[in-house]
């Protein structure tokens, strides 16, 4: 969970991309992220959370 959103991070078929989902305001985003560490990935899942938040999209 971050900032009150829950997602999903998993690894992808091709080494080193993950898979993520997440739901802002009924929403769905989802497509995949590169990093070969997972906390790599969830940063950068993080920051389009972030980002999707202040867009407000």
């Amino acid at each position: 969970m971050h900032r009150g959103i829950h997602y999903s991070l998993k690894p992808n078929a091709a080494p080193g991309y993950w898979r993520y989902v997440y739901a802002i305001a009924n929403r769905v985003r989802s497509g995949r992220v590169q990093g070969r560490l997972q906390l790599l990935a969830i940063r950068r899942v993080q920051m389009r959370i972030d980002r999707d938040m202040r867009s407000g999209d």
